[in-house]
């Protein structure tokens, strides 16, 4: 009996040593990241109601489908950016810059390889795009392939990578880049992006069958995501992507920025331990963060930022003071209400329906310091109630400046009212300028109105002068 015991405890033993080693027994032992670049999860959807895409079923039955969003950034590379990080972008930051984290050892890629030890745990990417995002590859580059762009291409090259590395525990990242290529240049609806949709599914199932082949099912997880740049109808809306995994602790829909600390959970690290920590909450876990900043619906204008000396005109028409609240609609990067905050000392409000403009404009104003002055709100500027607001300060459209004419009537009187370039039809401006900038042959305009409106009569039908 005691002789049992000894053994038993001996084997206790020897598996706390090995654990540490092998870093993944309670885990997987491999992880596999197959991006479908350019599919957004309605279209994903659509496909799998159809039954066109019978890998990406099979993953849902033996796991799930979650909804992944984005906050702000539109462009695919900055998307992987916060995939293969958990970090938020820097507000208005782009390639190296866009990590949160500064970018220098903090993708899983580098976090696995320190982890384990690079030469007990390999780390790969294929890559279908030229070039690959910087700072983005595995540690062993030797095996990272770029370029690649056709589906076949990628998973053949996939295929042979988890040949050669099955005898070690491994995190390979497969990104195909042909469906992303189809919607930017047929258009999401096409037959030409259906297809695209179809041999991302195809390849990804010669991926999962090469793992069954090899007798790794058991021991690695798949993962299919998208990181994807705008819809092609809205260059500053992200439309909702998606996950699709075997992790069956995986049980809630999440951000872009979850999906790193879902895999470096699965491999057995301490997210807790993890510097600068992670912006992302593994999708095993409950989101404690507050709501999430997405789009309501798509942006009714491409932004484009008002020139610095178009907006100190504007406030100097308005005639901002001290005491005023002042709403700009639409507050791009926030440069308006931060500049009535600074030189006139009034607090002033920011709106946007563009969670990517909400970030930056929040940024600018801690970085400007006039956070006790000025409030950034994510919201539709057709829902605020305007009643009790002294500046109004716009660059829309002008069917957008006529569609707001019912809450600008709203306004108590010798309230005022700016817009940059465009009028608003049927409303008689108080006052109209020109006005160029040193050096610049493209001229601005500015427009003022004061409350209550001065609605000019519609033109008569009948008149024929």
């Amino acid at each position: 009996m005691r002789g049992r015991i000894v053994h038993l405890l001996l084997c206790v033993g020897i598996l706390a040593v090995l654990s540490p080693v092998i870093g993944v027994a309670a885990g997987p032992q491999n992880i596999v990241l197959v991006g479908w670049d350019g599919a957004e999860r309605e279209q994903v959807d659509q496909a799998l109601a159809r039954e066109e895409l019978p890998s990406l079923q099979q993953l849902i039955d033996r796991g799930v489908l979650v909804k992944i969003h984005g906050e702000g950034i539109v462009n695919t590379d900055g998307a992987w950016k916060e995939i293969l990080t958990g970090y938020l972008p820097k507000a208005g930051g782009s390639g190296d810059e866009a990590s949160g984290a500064g970018g220098k050892g903090v993708s899983v890629f580098e976090r696995l390889e320190s982890h384990f030890g690079p030469d007990r745990f390999i780390t790969a990417a294929v890559i279908g795009r030229q070039p690959a995002p910087a700072g983005l590859r595995p540690a062993v580059l030797e095996i990272a392939e770029e370029g690649l762009l056709r589906d076949e291409r990628v998973g053949a090259r996939a295929v042979e990578l988890l040949d050669k590395y099955k005898d070690k525990p491994f995190f390979l990242l497969v990104r195909f880049a042909q469906a992303d290529g189809a919607a930017r240049t047929y258009g999401r609806n096409s037959r030409q992006y259906k297809d695209a949709l179809i041999s991302n599914d195809r390849w990804t199932g010669r991926i999962m069958d090469k793992i069954k082949s090899l007798g790794l099912t058991g021991k690695t997880q798949v993962y299919v995501t998208a990181g994807h740049g705008p819809n092609e109808a809205d260059q500053g809306f992200v439309a909702p992507a998606f996950l699709v995994t075997d992790n069956k602790a995986v049980y809630r829909d999440g951000r872009r920025q979850d999906i790193a600390p879902t895999i470096l959970e699965a491999f057995g690290l301490d997210l807790g331990k993890i510097e600068p920590p992670l912006h992302g909450i593994a999708l095993t876990r409950a989101d404690t963060r507050g709501p999430l900043m997405v789009a309501s619906r798509k942006p009714d204008v491409v932004y484009v930022p008002t020139p610095q000396f178009v907006v100190d005109k504007m406030l100097e028409m308005a005639q901002v003071k001290p005491s005023d609240i002042v709403y700009d609609l639409g507050c791009g990067d926030g440069r308006i209400v931060i500049t009535a905050a600074e030189r006139f000392g009034c607090k002033a409000f920011g709106y946007d329906i563009d969670p990517q403009r909400v970030a930056e404009s929040l940024a600018n104003v801690e970085a400007h310091g006039v956070g006790h002055l000025v409030t950034i709100e994510q919201k539709d500027i057709f829902t605020l109630d305007l009643s009790g607001v002294d500046v109004v300060t716009l660059y829309l459209l002008p069917s957008l400046n006529v569609k707001l004419i019912p809450q600008l009537e709203k306004l108590k009187p010798g309230s005022r009212i700016v817009s940059h370039d465009f009028d608003m039809k049927g409303v008689e401006p108080d006052e109209v300028v020109e006005m160029t900038e040193d050096g610049s042959y493209i001229s601005h305009t500015v427009y003022l109105w004061t409350a209550p409106l001065k609605k000019t009569p519609p033109p008569d039908s009948d008149d024929e002068g």
